[in-house]
């Protein structure tokens, strides 16, 4: 009977990467119990208005792995006492346990793990080092319960798929790259089978060491794939399925089955599916990668609703997606389902992290009907044999006579899916002995070409990923003499070390070994993109030698040299000598800031931080300095009044025993004490209100100081954080935009990429600045693109050269204009420069004009701007007489001001640009720019005499402050070569 059962969800939450804390990240997550807080960051509550009000959201485990924890000497990261840190044995305990036991009972079972590239996604399912994720421990303890096993009627098999899913096309990872079909597999159903992929090798395993052997095998499959394919990592799904059958021997020796199908799943990035800088790229959705994550979206949002009845006539569009057809049994279907999700705690992924949030929070809301796969083996095999009759009945009534295009594709798929159920049937039909025999001739066929390929006592290349889990997995060996590197040939004679992908050629390199050193060359096309430590080996006809360590890139191929005499590739990465990232920043070198400049820039933020503390320190020495002053004043005053006390006090008993007579004398005395009293109580107060006075202006002036050091500090902060920003930009778009030029140039188009920076100017005192790509075509610029765009295009120019690969580059040539990577409509109108105006004239009510220079994006001159800036008067006229001037700006508060712009004309724009000219400009809080019009046509000096007044009634302390910056005008012409 089948079992109703939720989505069970899980949130983990990772500790802050190196580039967060670089960044000066902000903390934005934390966890009470089962429910994940989402904190405001301070930018984004001031930009909706909505202050620090948290969101809550309540799951059925939420993982704090952020802080709290120790490293073991074994590397093993573990909980500190008293802290409430999730280690990975915690959440495979909470998670991992619940799936075995689920599939010991004999259910489906599904662990998926959804977040944005590098939010720990991989470190949950997989793990690194003594840190196991739930895949290899599951594993483990799947033999250690069959080994605890005191049953002899009951035995167990175990096999294992590993597939992937890139670009569409479902791939089996237990078969080399370049034995795969390029289409990949087929994803069927059968009314037996349920949904299964079409020819996927299943590999028997009896131990854990076996297992591992095969998950091994094919992570090392996978990165070959990756290289040749131009795959990255985190845009592939990954899933593991192990079956696990238990075989019952019954009385009168008849046997039972119970079946569980367990899939791992490691999803892609989710942020590539909704980035929200790719979000006006028209091609954004046309990348099949982001494609499947929309569909399953699409399908988590539909059962969500499904679930909570808001219709009765939902279709589930699983068909949309080889992932959601995939994953169609564990969200909807007879599984029990479990959903991971790993969130980056960091202030600068809040969109992100919210929407994964949101995405597991429909998740959990999805009802399953898991029943227990109890079947006997006999049973199933007849009804395979029936359902493979039946469709033989059916393809045999439809004749040899039918017409249509549809007719005979419907013909080839059911003689398709004859043939899968047969090799089905002939599957189940196989010993599990047989099997695992099989399976292990293979694992040592497979371990002794891998021997042969790459022999790591020589001396080697060892590939390098952005995921760590496929580094060091690819190894090609340098034999003495000469080893050739380029592309696969078709038939015999090809080089020794096969890549593929853009800018690497048939014969694209040479190493020449002689007693172990080791001596690369490259010529021709090819030595413009070959790098060793990011220099080309350009004009280096005698070649460069090999170092241990030296990072090697072929065209887009990322490998590090490993001198087996000096050291393992193991011990470069542990150790940080070597790492992607490295190598990746070597490509994109020239317009970062340098190691000098980075220097200097610690070093003035030290000083800076430096003055800061003494500052403090001298507002703290002065305050307390006046506070003793004002102490040992008031001690001489009150040692001074008792002296008085005490004299006037002898005095008076020396009155008293003189002649009662003289009492006018004593009289006159008394008053003159009093007189001495007030005068010295008078001259105390004035002594105290001065020193009160100079102290209190003593620490103003040190607050000053150390306010204006604070500023200056913050500001040096910024900037380097902006810094660091621009340098990572750099870094990331520079290497894409070198290799889009060889996937063009591969593609023979004519459209070349630039690397661009762009100052945004906003009215602050420093402004931002965005690397952008611009396309070109004939040295003449047509489009820029965004870093997001440019990364979503290069991903569509890999999926458009690989298609040409298998069919012929005519494809590129036969693609219409909207769907290709490389095309976009001209942007006629570019923007000239930026030109600022000071608005505090309006503060003191004189009427101010500019002739303001207009900034081009690269920071030249691109010619000036003529702007007056007007108080109004109170009946509307510009100027303010001389009866309605204020002394100080504080008396606008509450009362009505205006202000009148008039931008009169330009001035000497760039000839190329000067067409159509327009400006655009930004007033207060105004949602819409404003617009100035120009006469149409081309003017490098057009004149503009827009006149427009703004009215604020009333003033307030936000505006006033508004009054202190500038205001940015944009001005715009269309590109005469466009």
């Amino acid at each position: 009977m089948a079992e109703e059962c939720s989505v069970c969800v899980g949130i983990r939450i990772r500790p802050f990467n190196s580039r967060e804390k670089n960044l000066g990240a902000q903390l934005c997550v934390d966890v009470e119990g089962n429910t994940t807080i989402l904190q405001n960051p301070p930018d984004v509550a001031e930009e909706t208005g909505k202050g620090k009000e948290p969101k809550r959201f309540t799951f059925d485990a939420s993982f704090w792995s952020h802080d709290g924890f120790e490293d073991l000497p074994n590397g093993y990261s573990q909980a500190l006492p008293g802290s409430k840190y999730a280690d990975q044995q915690k959440v495979f305990e909470t998670f991992g346990r619940k799936v075995l036991d689920n599939a010991w009972e004999g259910y489906h079972c599904c662990l998926f793990a959804y977040g944005q590239t590098g939010a720990g996604k991989s470190y949950s399912m997989v793990g690194y080092g003594a840190n196991k994720g739930i895949v290899p421990t599951s594993c483990d303890e799947i033999f250690k319960r069959i080994a605890a096993n005191g049953d002899p009627a009951l035995s167990f098999e175990v096999q294992v798929s590993m597939v992937e899913i890139y670009n569409e096309a479902v791939q089996d990872l237990l078969v080399p790259a370049s034995a795969r079909p390029k289409k990949g597999l087929d994803i069927r159903e059968s009314n037996q089978l349920g949904i299964y992929i079409d020819g996927v090798k299943k590999r028997a395993v009896d131990s854990y060491p076996a297992i591992e052997a095969v998950m091994e095998e094919g992570t090392e499959n996978r990165t070959v794939g990756s290289t040749l394919m131009n795959a990255t990592s985190s845009r592939a799904h990954t899933v593991i399925t192990i079956e696990f059958k238990q075989v019952s021997t019954l009385e009168g020796g008849a046997t039972g089955t119970k079946i569980s199908m367990i899939n791992l799943v490691d999803l892609a990035g989710s942020e590539k599916a909704g980035q929200t800088g790719a979000q006006g790229d028209r091609l954004k959705e046309g990348c099949a990668i982001n494609k499947s994550l929309s569909a399953l979206g699409n399908v988590i949002e539909k059962l969500a609703d499904k679930a909570q009845g808001k219709s009765k006539n939902i279709v589930i569009p699983y068909r949309d997606s080889k992932l959601t057809r995939l994953l169609q049994n564990a969200l909807g279907g007879s599984s029990k389902t479990i959903m991971i999700c790993a969130i980056s705690p960091a202030s600068s992924n809040y969109e992100e992290t919210l929407s994964t949030l949101r995405y597991a929070d429909r998740a959990k809301r999805i009802k399953n009907s898991a029943a227990i796969n109890e079947n006997p083996q006999d049973k199933l095999i007849r009804q395979l044999r029936e359902e493979n009759n039946k469709l033989r009945e059916m393809l045999g009534s439809s004749g040899g006579g039918a017409a249509g295009g549809e007719n005979e594709e419907e013909m080839k798929e059911k003689q398709q899916e004859i043939a899968a159920l047969e090799q089905a049937l002939q599957e189940m039909q196989r010993s599990f002995a047989e099997r695992l025999s099989e399976a292990q001739a293979n694992a040592n066929s497979a371990a002794q070409q891998k021997k042969e390929k790459a022999d790591v006592t020589l001396p080697h290349i060892a590939n390098l990923n952005e995921d760590d889990l496929l580094t060091n997995k690819l190894r090609f060996g340098f034999k003495d003499g000469r080893t050739r590197i380029g592309r696969p040939a078709d038939g015999e004679g090809g080089p020794e070390v096969a890549l593929s992908g853009p800018g690497i050629q048939a014969e694209h390199a040479v190493v020449v070994n002689t007693s172990g050193k080791c001596v690369i060359s490259a010529s021709g096309e090819a030595a413009a993109t070959t790098f060793v430590n990011g220099s080309t080996l350009e004009d280096k006809a005698s070649g460069v030698e090999l170092s241990h360590g030296d990072r090697v890139v072929f065209g887009q191929c990322f490998f590090m040299f490993v001198d087996p005499s000096i050291g393992k590739a193991a011990e470069l990465l542990e150790s940080g000598k070597v790492s992607y990232a490295m190598a990746r920043k070597e490509q994109g070198t020239g317009d970062g800031p340098t190691e000098e400049e980075l220097k200097a820039s610690r070093e003035m933020a030290e000083e800076l931080e430096r003055k800061v503390k003494e500052a403090e320190d001298a507002k703290a020495k002065a305050k307390a300095e006046a506070e003793e002053l004002l102490k040992q004043r008031e001690d001489e005053f009150r040692e001074q009044m008792e002296r008085r006390q005490e004299e006037w006090e002898r005095e008076r008993q020396e009155r008293e025993q003189a002649v009662a007579s003289d009492e006018r004398a004593a009289a006159e005395q008394a008053e003159k004490h009093a007189q001495e009293l007030e005068r010295l109580q008078h001259e105390f107060e004035e002594k105290q209100r001065k020193a009160e006075e100079m102290a209190q202006k003593r620490i103003q002036d040190l607050e000053a100081v150390a306010k204006k050091a604070a500023r200056e500090e913050e500001e040096h902060r910024q900037h380097e954080l902006a810094m660091q920003r621009l340098e990572e930009e750099l870094m990331s778009v520079m290497p894409l935009v070198k290799e889009a030029n060889l996937i063009a140039a591969e593609l023979k188009r004519p459209q070349r990429l630039e690397t661009k920076m762009h100052c945004e100017i906003n009215g602050s005192k420093r402004g931002t600045v965005r690397v952008m790509a611009a396309v070109t075509r004939d040295g003449a610029r047509l489009y820029e693109w965004s870093p997001e765009t440019l990364e979503n295009r290069v991903f569509l120019l890999r999926e458009l050269l690989q298609r040409c690969e298998e069919e012929g580059f005519e494809v590129a040539d036969q693609l219409p204009d909207e769907e290709d990577p490389l095309w976009d409509p001209i942007q006629v109108e570019r923007m000239i420069g930026i030109s600022q105006v000071l608005l505090e004239g309006v503060l003191v009510q004189v009427e101010n004009c500019f002739d303001a220079r207009i900034l081009s994006t690269e920071g030249f001159q691109a010619g000036m701007l003529r702007v007056e800036i007007s108080p109004l008067a109170s009946d509307g006229t510009p100027g303010v007489p001389d009866s309605e001037v204020v002394d100080d700006p504080e008396d606008f508060l509450g009362h009505r001001l205006g202000v009148q712009v008039h931008v009169i004309h330009a001035t000497d724009l760039p000839e190329a640009l000067a067409n159509d000219v327009r400006i655009e400009y930004n007033y207060w809080i105004d949602d819409k720019p404003h617009e100035v019009l120009a006469e149409p046509g081309y003017n490098q000096n057009p004149v503009f005499n827009y006149k427009k007044s703004f009215v604020q009634d009333p003033v307030t302390s936000r505006f006033l402050e508004y009054l202190k910056t500038k205001l940015v005008f944009r001005v715009y012409g269309k590109d005469s070569a466009a």
